[in-house]
């Protein structure tokens, strides 16, 4: 009789402790994480806490103060003084100045401060240049529509007053964007900051007479032409500049800019016009910005390609009078990362003789917004040619998104990060699932295929927006998104509780959802929201007609990190909507009839 020796069992390897990796491999991981992920991830224990901490991320977020008292004693000032982290950015949002110059907040966190904002705010004379000094290595100055108070930002500046007069050799970038001022406060204020790089005038002198405008740009262009040397960004957008304000920057020889934006309407002159001389000029370009330039021609985006060989972002968003020719040139330049042609009046033939020039591995924006002569044909050639792409918007073009042509989208695409089908009115079920196409995508001999939209697995945003043949079924078998931050499906009738029921368990991490004029959702559709999207940060639940204060009292309870509420048209929500909501702390704004 042989014996036989029983086989050892072996041990089980214990689990992974996550929870004990280093403090710099953390840090690695979450270098790849947004910043919603790696918030979330910090309520996991508190080591991951301290790594979600890091100073490199704390200079991708943004301290926004809203309409609070700036008093050491109260919250949150008071709060903010207890934490041992810094504050790279910091903006502030209707706050009144007036005694927090004397804060103890800006002497411990200014020296850490390096962009500021003030938006809408009341500051004044000597206290913004009080504020300012604790900041030692501030580089980014922004004042947003300040002057919309009636004790605007500029106004009765003393800066002799009291010994004042600051110099800010530190701020690169000044923004003073839907501002209106003067010529004396420009320079006052320009003056302190020797060193900037970057000029931000978007949208200012909207209210302002023609003479005043006039004047006031004599004034910046006499400011670029002195720094024409370290000038390198010159934003101007939403403002019409004309050949004389070009010919101008022209005789800057010393001027190369890298980030320019303006709008052009003038009809070009026929002899020595500026514009041209301008875009032969500044060979230095990476950023261009002439969206609303209805005087933008074919012959000068030829002269952008010849001549601006280093552009990256060009945005010709609504310039009329550019056609299919200069659009196509526009895509031989090689180092072209985004192009935005929204709502020109172009066709396919541009885009399809575009993509043979193009350097289809940088490419990664494309923005054909509101172009209706394109056709279910032209995007099948995008998602043929531009398989790079992270950012896709066709919103508003409503003939070419079909069932047959998104699924050359989901086939080929799947880099895609952000994804705009708004108004894509010939999209069904079958295109967005895949199943019942009448059409397959792909069919060899017994071999058939078709695809989903779940296929592009790194999807961030996506809007669909009145895609009204969109219902239930696509939700409960298509829309399975683990990591999309942002979701719109505002006027798609035919949703209801089963389609938001898969909803909410398949895209976990929303943070941005919007289900307006959906007539079909009701407080249970709520209740679901609430007690699954635990990072849900704004709801849209606009011309809702049935949900009521049932559907309040499930946001009160489970959605603790709401900060935007849009209930208006919900007649049946009780006036106190803010009452009810008061035990959410984040809550900042109910948007309510």
């Amino acid at each position: 009789m042989k014996l036989i020796e029983p086989t050892p069992i072996e041990p089980t390897p214990p689990e992974p402790d996550f929870g004990n990796l280093p403090i710099e491999l953390l840090v690695s991981i979450f270098k790849y994480l947004s910043t919603g992920d790696r918030n979330a991830a910090s309520y996991t224990c508190w080591k991951w806490y301290e790594a979600s901490k890091y100073l490199g991320f704390a200079r991708q977020m943004v301290l926004h103060l809203v309409g609070i008292e700036f008093d050491d004693g109260k919250p949150p000032v008071a709060d903010l003084l207890q934490s041992p982290h810094v504050y790279p950015v910091l903006k502030l949002t209707r706050v009144r100045l007036q005694q927090s110059v004397y804060s103890q907040f800006w002497k411990d966190f200014g020296p850490a401060i390096s962009e500021i904002t003030f938006e809408k705010c009341m500051i004044w004379r000597e206290r913004i240049i009080k504020v300012l000094k604790h900041m030692k290595n501030l580089r980014t100055v922004c004042f947003v529509e300040c002057d919309l108070l009636r004790d605007d930002l500029f106004k009765e500046w003393k800066f002799m007053e009291n010994g004042l007069m600051g110099r800010f050799e530190s701020v690169a970038t000044l923004s003073l964007a839907k501002n209106n001022f003067t010529e004396l406060q420009f320079g006052a204020i320009v003056e302190m900051m020797p060193n900037l790089t970057v000029l931000d005038l978007s949208n200012c002198f909207s209210y302002v007479d023609s003479i005043s405008k006039t004047v006031m740009l004599r004034c910046i262009l006499r400011f670029v032409c002195e720094r024409q040397c370290t000038i390198k960004g010159l934003i101007m957008k939403g403002i019409s500049l004309d050949d004389i304000f070009l010919r101008g920057l022209n005789k800057a020889e010393g001027l190369r800019l890298e980030n320019f934006s303006m709008v052009y309407q003038e009809k070009m002159p026929l002899r020595d016009p500026a514009i041209i001389q301008f875009l032969r000029q500044q060979s230095e370009m990476k950023v261009l910005d002439l969206s609303q330039s209805i005087g933008i021609t074919d012959y000068c985006l030829d002269q952008i390609v010849h001549h601006m060989k280093k552009l990256e972002i060009i945005n010709l968003n609504n310039c009329w009078n550019v056609c299919d020719y200069g659009v196509a040139q526009i895509f031989r330049l090689q180092n072209l990362v985004k192009l935005d042609l929204s709502q020109c009046r172009i066709t396919k033939k541009s885009i399809v003789d575009g993509a043979v020039h193009c350097n289809r591995k940088l490419l990664k924006e494309l923005h054909l917004e509101q172009i209706d002569t394109l056709d279910d044909d032209c995007v099948v050639r995008i998602g043929a040619n531009f398989t790079h792409l992270t950012v896709l918007n066709i919103g508003g073009s409503s003939s070419c998104m079909t069932d047959w042509s998104a699924q050359y989208i989901f086939c080929n695409l799947t880099n895609l990060e952000v994804a705009n089908f708004e108004r894509s009115t010939k999209l069904t079920d079958a295109g967005f699932t895949g199943i019942d196409l009448p059409q397959k995508t792909f069919a060899i001999w017994d071999i058939e295929e078709t695809f989903s939209i779940d296929r592009l697995k790194k999807l961030r945003v996506l809007k669909v927006s009145g895609c009204y043949k969109l219902t239930d079924f696509s939700l409960r078998y298509a829309f399975r998104f683990m990591e999309l931050k942002e979701l719109n499906l505002s006027r798609c009738h035919q949703l209801s509780k089963q389609g938001i029921e898969k909803l909410v368990t398949n895209c976990p991490a929303l943070e941005y959802l919007d289900l307006s004029e959906c007539p079909n959702i009701n407080d249970c559709c709520v209740e679901l929201i609430a007690q699954n999207l635990k990072r849900l940060s704004t709801l849209k639940l606009a011309n809702c007609p049935l949900v009521s204060e049932v559907g309040l009292s499930y946001l009160s309870e489970h959605c603790k990190n709401l900060k935007y509420l849009y209930v208006r048209g919900c007649f049946k929500l009780p006036p106190d909507i803010s009452e009810r909501l008061a035990n959410i702390s984040t809550l900042r704004q109910v948007y309510k009839s």
